[in-house]
């Protein structure tokens, strides 16, 4: 079963890969993180008092799963490019503890209980009981055995 609605435009490519449906809301997927490759990240959270605070972070997806907390705003991934040259692109966004977009790596390493400590107003769980999640420890957006 796959969740997400591919792009089939020439448009398509990497950064605007597809999209899911979460709630009734449309989620915009990119496909810009390559497993198991290092990768530099920088992202934006909000402290208690609002001021916004910003961290860098290297290294591969699994690894800035465990960085991201309820009050992430935004992450952004430098992409290298052929040419040599290197931009930022958004693998994350939200505002008001909703998606707005997010990479596939991204949905593809979500556990259920990511999900609730961390996007609890993104938990779909009839989308869940379609993926065979049973415990937290369930992956959120790939279809369990």
């Amino acid at each position: 079963m796959n969740i997400i609605n591919k792009n089939k435009s020439n448009l398509g490519g990497d950064v605007f890969y597809g999209d899911i449906t979460i709630n009734g809301n449309k989620v915009s997927v990119s496909d810009l993180i390559k497993d198991n490759e290092e990768h530099s990240y920088r992202m934006t959270t909000k402290c208690r008092a609002g001021f916004q605070v910003i961290r860098d972070y290297k290294g591969t997806v699994e690894g800035l799963i465990d960085c991201i907390s309820k009050s992430t705003t935004v992450v952004e991934m430098e992409h290298k490019l052929d040419n040599g040259t290197s931009h930022w692109f958004h693998v994350l966004t939200t505002k008001g503890g909703k998606w707005y977009s997010i990479d596939k790596s991204i949905l593809e390493k979500l556990t259920v209980g990511d999900m609730h400590q961390s996007f609890s107003k993104m938990v779909d769980w009839a989308m869940w009981k379609q993926l065979n999640t049973k415990t937290w420890a369930s992956m959120a957006f790939v279809m369990n055995k």
